[in-house]
């Protein structure tokens, strides 16, 4: 089971997000390194599942909010 992301966590990290990201953008905002990257994809999991984002292409996001 994933590990539930506050949605502040969104509410801090949106402004810093281009309307299309990626993976890497996004590692970048939370200050996140190569080692963080399953829980950077789990984080985006759960983005996507709540409705803040959606996957455009195998490594790209578009925020919908």
């Amino acid at each position: 089971m994933l590990p539930v992301i506050s949605m502040g966590l969104w509410d801090q990290i949106k402004n810093d997000l281009n309307p299309q990201f990626s993976l890497l953008r996004l590692m970048e905002v939370l200050g996140m390194d190569e080692t963080d990257k399953r829980e950077a994809r789990n984080i985006l999991h759960q983005l996507f599942i709540s409705g803040k984002i959606r996957r455009i292409s195998k490594n790209m996001y578009q925020k919908l909010e």
